[in-house]
């Protein structure tokens, strides 16, 4: 395209989107399920007006069985206003619904040390060690392992038990529902502290 950067990005983000929203709403129909697609920016967290009618949006969904799809608005989006990238906008809205679980799926299997052992678990306030690898950018993604990181922190301060773990893992998310250590565990603050 023979747009700058952030004009590229959007185009493609809006061309992708429908795309993507017709693979998921497909995949999901396989299963009896209905799909939303929620488009957001930073603006929807920040404002108390707006912050509040997306919780509620998003718990009505909840309410009619409807799974919501949650990405950034890139079309209104500026570079100054953008989420890190999708890990710290989900890390939002677990953290708005106080979640139970909160699942950074990656295309690694935790997070590695510097032999590349998956380190399994973390303290909430526990600072990022110097040793563990923290340059995965995947091909699509903005992010790293050190945003994952910080989010996952930031979302287990919360009280929240976050897990990163490898999306290609057999029945991760199931396993990970039942209560099953699968790749880095986060433990949570806990409400009293």
């Amino acid at each position: 395209l023979k747009y700058d950067d952030v004009t590229n990005r959007q185009l493609r983000a809006v061309v992708g989107q429908v795309k993507l929203m017709e693979i998921y709403s497909g995949l999901f129909k396989e299963h009896g399920v209905t799909v939303a697609q929620m488009l957001a920016t930073r603006q929807d967290f920040e404002n108390r007006n707006h912050f509040l009618n997306t919780k509620n949006c998003i718990q009505s969904l909840f309410n009619e069985d409807i799974i919501p799809i949650m990405n950034e608005n890139d079309f209104v989006c500026i570079d100054e206003l953008m989420f890190t990238d999708n890990d710290e906008l989900a890390g939002i809205v677990s953290k708005m619904l106080f979640a139970d679980v909160f699942l950074i799926l990656s295309s690694i299997d935790g997070v590695y040390d510097e032999k590349g052992v998956v380190i399994p678990e973390f303290d909430f306030d526990q600072e990022i060690p110097e040793n563990i690898i923290t340059e995965d950018k995947s091909s699509f993604g903005k992010g790293g392992m050190e945003t994952k990181f910080k989010m996952a922190q930031e979302v287990a301060r919360h009280g929240t038990g976050v897990y990163i773990a490898n999306s290609s893992a057999k029945d991760v998310v199931v396993r990970v529902l039942n209560g099953e250590h699968i790749g880095s565990y986060f433990r949570p603050k806990k409400k009293s502290d």
